[in-house]
């Protein structure tokens, strides 16, 4: 079977994807007509009125959210299983040279470091994990030794990120060689172009003590900015445009699988590639699009079983754009579970929370907020209309995933994401009465409130739900410790989230 089925094609084939179409092979596309159409967005928009209270308690806003863009079109896909059965001998069949490679007695330290380095980037690497940790490991006990007199940009920013990325923390002072007398970084280090640019990419893992990172991100962005406004350049083509994918969203601010479907493009331009590595590179991002599709179809049935988007015309209706969510943590084949958890729940939480931000009145969103704390409808409970459909939904969706869960010893992991849901329910309460009444909390009012819906700690716990390789009850004691990294993403989500919408709501 030819790789170029799945849509990278052979080696001497060109990729043929676009970058925004880049997860979806385009002959699953061709057929679909992708018409965008504008979307009605519903924005928290407090203003002064001089209707009466009770006026505002019962208001309800009329806003309603476009249909899906992709419908049922993955219903109609057909992915063929001896196509996965193929690409996964493909891969067993390769990966012994690689292995040879990663392991090979005649590569030095830094060779195999780079070898790392090449293969978390064309996103291969989980595939020799053990093999990695175990020369990461070794090395970095005499990486003094190997670093003593490296004066090479790249290899120290290669060799800093690596070791990082795998829970070794080389000290930033490695980058001092590249300062001048002033404590600057030396202007000569612009035409290094490729270490400017790993280096750029690296500073994105310093720590809030580490200035040189700061530094070298002021650095190598200002340089790197100017090289590419510039009419002329000695860097190649394919090189300005991975600077101008990387300075548009860093490596490490996008997700993992994107990175490495646009540097497998950009690598097989490089003279001298290895074709083995650029070969299992496109296998392995083929099979993991297999399993992408296959869990798309998966999620497009269940969804549309639910009927939730015809009971509820207010919802929004966003199978694959939830799908999204679940790549973030983990791309690899073998979290194929985990993602579609991941996007079920991402997907019944935000009927809860369209329903409180785009329909509920007061009185309703009271009593949503009063069964989300029982977590539970009663029998004898008269609770009827929408209300029930909601709340019967994600009951009964939570309810199904703890139910295949826990023959995996892992229902407790669901039960604890219900119990941070009571939380959240909580704030999304206080954003409709103030939508609803018109009130314009201070920013210290809305930040104590918005940084809850944030909703970075719930994501992560979600996420834990089908991440079997870990102790999930030390998982949530950390979590529900309320840790500094979770505080800090709610923050930059929150203040990203309300910039964002501000700016397309002004537009409109």
């Amino acid at each position: 079977m030819e790789a170029t089925r799945m849509g990278f094609g052979g080696l001497s084939v060109p990729l043929s994807l676009t970058p925004n179409l880049s997860l979806i092979p385009q002959r699953l596309l061709d057929k679909h007509n992708l018409s965008l159409k504008p979307v009605k967005i519903h924005h928290l928009v407090c203003v002064r009125s001089t209707k009466s209270s009770d006026d505002l308690e019962t208001s309800r806003p009329s806003t309603y959210f476009s249909p899906s863009l992709w419908g049922d079109h993955f219903l109609s896909v057909s992915l063929d299983h001896a196509e996965f059965v193929e690409l996964e001998r493909e891969i067993e069949t390769m990966k012994p040279l690689v292995k040879d490679m990663l392991m090979s007695s005649q590569s030095s330290d830094k060779e195999k470091i780079r070898l790392i380095h090449l293969l978390v980037s064309l996103g291969s690497s989980y595939h020799f994990d053990k093999e990695i940790q175990d020369i990461l490991k070794h090395s970095f006990t005499k990486l003094d030794g190997i670093i003593v007199e490296e004066d090479d940009l790249e290899t120290i920013s290669i060799m800093f990120e690596v070791f990082r990325l795998y829970g070794h923390k080389m000290s930033c002072d490695a980058f001092d060689r590249f300062r001048g007398g002033d404590g600057r970084f030396k202007e000569s280090l612009a035409k290094d172009v490729r270490g400017m640019l790993q280096l750029f990419e690296v500073a994105h893992l310093g720590t809030l003590s580490e200035d040189i990172m700061d530094e070298a991100l002021r650095f190598t962005r200002n340089h790197l900015e100017s090289l590419t406004s510039g009419n002329v350049s000695s860097a190649s083509p394919h090189i300005l445009k991975h600077i101008q994918n990387s300075l548009y969203i860093p490596r490490y601010c996008n997700i993992e699988v994107l990175v490495a479907r646009e540097y497998i493009s950009y690598y097989e331009q490089e003279e001298g590639y290895n074709e083995i590595l650029l070969k299992f590179a496109k296998l392995n991002f083929n099979f993991c699009q297999c399993h992408y599709i296959q869990e798309i179809k998966t999620l497009t049935k269940w969804w549309k079983d639910l009927d939730l988007a015809s009971k509820l015309p207010y919802i929004r209706d966003r199978s694959v754009e939830s799908h999204l969510g679940g790549l973030g943590p983990y791309f690899e084949p073998q979290y194929s579970l985990g993602r579609i958890i991941v996007a079920k729940t991402i997907m019944i939480i935000v009927v809860a929370d369209d329903t409180y931000d785009a329909h509920a009145t007061i009185p309703e969103a009271t009593v949503l907020t009063e069964y989300f704390q029982r977590l539970n409808i009663g029998a004898d409970d008269k609770l009827s209309g929408y209300l029930r459909i909601v709340l019967e939904s994600v009951f009964e969706v939570m309810g199904e995933i703890e139910q295949e869960m826990s023959p995996k010893g892992r229902s407790y992991s669901v039960k604890q994401v219900l119990e941070r849901f009571k939380i959240i329910a909580k704030a999304y309460k206080q954003l409709t009465e103030w939508a609803r009444k018109g009130h314009v909390p201070t920013f210290d009012e809305y930040m104590k409130v918005g940084l809850v819906t944030a909703g970075m700690g719930d994501y992560a716990g979600y996420c834990f739900i089908g991440m079997e390789d870990i102790n999930e009850k030390e998982a949530f004691e950390w979590l529900n410790s309320n840790p500094l990294l979770i505080d800090a993403l709610n923050v930059l989500f929150r203040i990203a989230n309300d910039v964002g919408t501000y700016e397309v709501h002004r537009k409109s």
